[in-house]
């Protein structure tokens, strides 16, 4: 990942009243759960779609720590 995209997506993730999300788990278990979502895998081609999963993530645990967050919100 290029460095500017990193500190971007960390932006995007404790801007406003966003937390932080901290991933606590080892390649082949984030791996198991990319999976599930068709995503990522250590696949280049597929780091978009692994970052903008992370960032919606994110974005529904803060909601959720709000007080603001709902199912629907997964669909988005």
């Amino acid at each position: 990942m290029k460095v500017q995209a990193f500190i971007d997506i960390v932006r995007t993730l404790i801007a406003g009243d966003n937390g932080l999300l901290v991933m606590d788990e080892r390649n082949p278990t984030c791996n198991k759960r990319f999976a599930r979502l068709e995503i990522w895998q250590g696949e280049e081609a597929r780091v978009l779609a692994a970052q903008q999963a992370l960032v919606h993530r994110a974005r529904c645990n803060s909601a959720e720590r709000r007080g603001e967050y709902n199912t629907a919100m997964e669909r988005t």
